[in-house]
């Protein structure tokens, strides 16, 4: 285990300065988090006992709930050969991302805003910011590969499409271009105890003297993995919208009932997808506004310090708290998902195929079946008989494709 890096002040306006200041008011002003002077003479505890209690039951929500909800995501693409998607893959890579936010930086995060000093040791100081921006930028560029996976899929649904073998590579990059963008957290993270104060180990950033720390954060971070993102996720869904809402279809065609079919399961798409992409924007934006005011916004006030440390862990919870939404949405907006959660509640098991799928088919075949039979008996007139057995099996058609649609 390495020896923490010893620094002398730490500079304006930084992330260190501001955790300096926090540290300072705690010490000078017990009365702020309601507490005793000998509790917060020792700088261990950031705030009260009974807000403790509170961070402490909204992080294990989070988790428990992340965890579960993401594994059930993960459990249903994988033992439901029809929802083998290359949309449901995405969906899965997000759920990994996820997954990995949830077990290695929500426990951490839980415990730096408990703990004044950073009590993890040197290696998790490297470890859970690194796989935090890895796991972010992941999620991110899942989201924006979904969204053009979509826009693919309406606006040139015979020409251009993402295959599953290019659906996997998309997944390759994804993971080694976040990994590789999020390198220098890994560097330079690090333990460090200022001179101002020597008992107190503080996990932040150490940049050498030739690299800007705050460029990085604003290229790196703030544009490339928020402000570009959202901007393209937007326009894709917006090209989207305008397609569907402009797509005319005849009702005189035979083909007019299984056509609207497969727009109205597109659509539902869609507003799932809008739904995530909008609350991964909301979940993120405090943080990412109290980072680039510390970061970029010069010297803080001391208003600014005290409202900083209430908002910054309700941020970091909000921002964590997105890696239990997406189960949620898939269960509230998508029939596929929802059946797909029953169906392992149901089974109890961890592995083998679901069969639910076979369930809904022979379900509609038969009602299919009993429409024929019935039309058949009903009508003595031999073509009559003939154009509702066309009809029934253009319903039967459609209720196949309804069912198969993948998402």
């Amino acid at each position: 285990m390495m020896a923490p890096l010893r620094l002398p002040l730490a500079e304006e306006g930084s992330a260190a300065a501001f955790g300096l200041n926090v540290t300072r008011r705690l010490r000078m002003d017990p009365a702020a988090s309601n507490m005793s002077e000998p509790f917060w003479h020792d700088a261990l505890y950031r705030h009260s006992l009974g807000m403790s209690v509170v961070f402490c039951a909204a992080y294990l929500i989070v988790f428990v709930v992340g965890l579960v909800g993401n594994v059930f995501v993960i459990a249903v693409v994988y033992r439901s050969p029809r929802m083998r998607t290359v949309t449901n893959f995405f969906i899965v890579n997000l759920a990994i991302a996820d997954i990995l936010v949830v077990v290695f930086c929500l426990p951490a995060t839980l415990l730096s805003n408990i703990f004044v000093p950073w009590i993890l040791g040197w290696w998790m100081c490297k470890t859970v910011p690194y796989v935090q921006g890895v796991s972010v930028a992941a999620s991110v560029f899942s989201l924006i590969a979904v969204s053009i996976d979509r826009f693919l899929a309406i606006w040139y649904p015979l020409k251009c499409q993402i295959t599953t073998r290019r659906a996997r590579t998309i997944i390759a990059v994804i993971w080694l271009v976040a990994a590789t963008t999020t390198l220098p957290w890994a560097l330079f993270f690090d333990v460090v105890i200022f001179s101002e104060e020597p008992d107190v180990p503080m996990c932040v950033e150490v940049w050498p003297d030739y690299l800007n720390g705050n460029l990085y954060f604003l290229f790196a971070n703030l544009i490339m993995c928020y402000i570009v993102p959202m901007i393209l996720i937007s326009l894709c869904y917006i090209l989207i919208w305008i397609k569907v809402c402009k797509r005319h279809i005849p009702s005189d065609t035979k083909d007019a009932q299984m056509e609207r079919m497969q727009q109205k399961s597109k659509v539902k798409v869609v507003k799932m997808l809008v739904a995530v992409v909008i609350l991964f924007v909301l979940s993120w934006l405090p943080l990412y506004a109290i980072f680039t005011r510390i970061k970029l916004g010069g010297d803080l006030d001391v208003w600014e310090t005290k409202l900083f440390v209430v908002l910054t862990p309700v941020a970091q919870w909000l921002g964590s708290s997105n890696s239990c939404i997406n189960p949620i949405l898939y269960a509230f907006f998508n029939n596929k998902y929802r059946r797909g959660f029953s169906a392992i509640l149901r089974s109890r098991q961890c592995c083998g195929t679901l069969r639910y799928y076979d369930t809904v088919a022979m379900a509609n075949s038969s009602s299919a079946s009993v429409r024929k039979s019935s039309c058949y008996v009903n009508s003595n007139n031999p073509s009559v008989r003939r154009q509702i057995m066309h009809q029934a099996s253009q319903d039967s058609a459609v209720s196949y494709i309804s069912n198969n649609t993948g998402v």
